[in-house]
């Protein structure tokens, strides 16, 4: 730890001199001798010093402890005190900065030296692990890639991140995380017969410089042997865990020129396989690094477009087969980019989801919808139900059932103008949050939607344990319902049985007139889809509205069911109104 450079801020100067003659005749380099808390911070920053021995009483307005925790915020650089100050308020401030040493003077030349030294190690390695730290990585990460570019072997360059930590620092709390952490890192350390270094970067991610090797495949065999020693099971106070790894692995020369890009890189291939789910590897590739790029840059624009009104809603219609009208909506949000145009949905709402934006984002849209049907309604329009998606992270908001009533309030909307889906996944993710969130709802008049019916695990069992008004029946059962005998059974199923339980039943995606005339037949409910509309904007869904158009079904069952009734064919039409032909 010999050659680090230190800053020396001391407003006297004789001891500044004395104190750098010291450590230079001990190995370490001066960076500079500055005599104020301002010099100190500006010196900080600009020179970068590996620490910096900081005196409490200094020239100008700012002290040494003040200084010294502004060097440790921005910089994070280890600050070792010098001082005549060893009073209990002193050393209470002191404490306060999290400083690595504190030597009262006088002092003797071998204390400092030590003191220095136990700075710089407890700065290099990681408290919990006691394992190296970032710091430590870099330096060691250079010097191990120094020289090897010409020889016929590659080194590789591993960061390694465990799966789903959080979920056991939630269930057991962090004690327990905390010690698995340390078990991971000694079963690492124990596995040096073909990794050079371990270290832990931050939270539950370390990285390993392996020892060189002269093929790819031998890394692959010594990654895998790394995961299935990691996923082997714990007793942690006595609890049973189990972790999962993901690793991403660059191999240096060809995937990067320095420390720092291999471990960018080897972190854009861990990315790539915390994105398959973990408990896997991936290599680094020039393709890895241009998807991983571009979704920071998504998620990045997908941060402002809130912010920057980007996103849109718009409304699908919704038809009741027996009468042709169009008794509701759904609202679908919209992303319009200002460079990409338009975003489609199955690419932004998971990554919404997965950023944690989907809970806000999925406010916006109630709020913007309730304002929105209420502002329909003062212009005399007739009142309408539209339909919103709720999000399992929407969901789960403590207050969101609360959130709900005060969004109806500030809008002035009826409750019975507002539908609300969930999905089968989010009711059995906690079935007593939802069931208390259900009477809540239905007591205000809210009417309650099973979205995607038939996709999850329980659908028989769960809709006669809910109040559920009405059932979605996905759109991959209504798909060529004419041909598929299976979808047949199933879309007849839930009709029949969501009437027998005073449901609605809905059907999305409609998109032909064998569908359409399958669903009628059965007395399907309602119905939505491109064979109606797609989507509209606000503009021309209101202008669908205002045109009140319906459309008509059934047309032959009707036009028999009129002639039976005595009218002569001619007069049809007229009986018919302004209804739209479908087919």
């Amino acid at each position: 730890m010999y050659n680090k450079k230190i800053l020396i801020v001391e407003d006297e100067s004789i001891i500044a001199e004395d104190i750098s003659d010291s450590l230079i005749s001990l190995g370490y380099r001066i960076t500079g001798m500055v005599y104020s808390g301002e010099e100190a911070i500006e010196s900080a920053a600009q020179l970068r010093p590996d620490l910096v021995l900081m005196d409490l009483n200094l020239q100008g307005e700012i002290d040494g402890i003040t200084a010294a925790e502004e060097i440790r915020l921005r910089f994070q650089i280890p600050v070792v005190y010098l001082t005549a100050y060893a009073d209990e308020t002193t050393l209470r401030r002191v404490n306060s900065t999290k400083p690595f040493g504190y030597i009262v003077k006088p002092f003797e030349e071998k204390n400092l030296h030590t003191t220095i030294q136990l700075a710089l190690y407890r700065h290099q390695y990681d408290s919990l692990t006691n394992l190296p730290n970032r710091s430590f990585l870099r330096e060691k990460l250079s010097r191990v890639l120094d020289g090897k570019q010409e020889l016929s072997v590659v080194v590789p360059v591993v960061t390694l991140s465990l799966d789903k930590i959080n979920r056991i620092n939630s269930t057991w709390g962090h004690d327990i995380g905390d010690s698995v952490l340390c078990t991971i890192a000694q079963r690492l350390t124990n596995c040096m017969e073909n990794i050079d270094i371990v270290a832990r970067l931050e939270a539950a991610q370390f990285a390993l410089i392996l020892k060189p090797v002269a093929e790819k495949q031998e890394v692959a065999k010594i990654a895998q042997n790394i995961l299935d020693i990691v996923s082997q099971g714990m007793i942690v106070k006595d609890c049973e865990v189990y972790v999962t790894a993901s690793m991403g692995i660059c191999l240096y020369p060809g995937d990067g020129t320095d420390g720092d890009e291999m471990l960018k890189n080897a972190y854009i291939a861990m990315y790539q396989s915390q994105q398959k789910g973990g408990n896997t590897y991936h290599f680094y590739t020039a393709k890895n690094a241009s998807f991983f790029i571009n979704t920071l840059l998504q998620e990045t624009s997908l941060r402002h477009a809130l912010k920057s009104s980007e996103f849109e809603i718009y409304y699908q219609p919704q038809i009741e087969i027996k009468t042709g009208k169009m008794i509701g909506a759904e609202a679908l949000v919209r992303w319009n980019h200002p460079e990409r145009g338009r975003v489609s949905p199955g690419e932004f709402i998971p990554m919404a989801e997965e950023m944690g934006l989907i809970a806000p984002l999925g406010e916006w849209v109630l709020e913007t919808v309730c304002r929105q049907n209420q502002a329909w309604q003062r212009a005399g329009l007739p009142p309408l139900r539209v339909a919103v998606n709720v999000s399992a992270r929407q969901f789960e908001r403590k207050n969101f059932t609360e959130r709900v009533r005060e969004i109806l309030t500030e809008s002035n909307l009826d409750p019975k103008c507002l539908e609300l889906e969930l999905t089968e996944s989010l009711v059995l993710q906690d079935e007593i949050a939802a069931a208390k969130a259900f009477t809540v709802w239905k007591d205000q008049g809210i009417r309650i939607a099973i979205d995607d019916f038939g996709t999850g695990y329980s659908s028989l069992s769960y809709p006669k344990r809910f109040p559920f008004d009405a059932i979605k029946i996905d759109k991959t059962f209504i798909r060529d319902l004419a041909d598929d005998r299976q979808n047949a059974a199933i879309t007849i199923a839930i009709i029949q049985m969501a009437h027998c339980m005073n449901m609605t039943v809905v059907a999305e995606g409609v998109e032909n007139q064998q569908e359409l005339d399958f669903l009628c037949d059965h007395e399907c409910d309602e119905i939505q889809g491109y064979l109606f509309s797609q989507a509209l904007p606000r503009a021309e869904f209101e202008a669908l509205l205002k045109s009140d158009k319906c459309w008509e079904l059934g047309w032959r069952k009707k036009e028999t069911a009129i002639l039976s009734s005595g009218l002569s064919k001619q007069e049809t039409p007229n009986r018919l109104g302004s209804c739209y032909k479908i087919g």
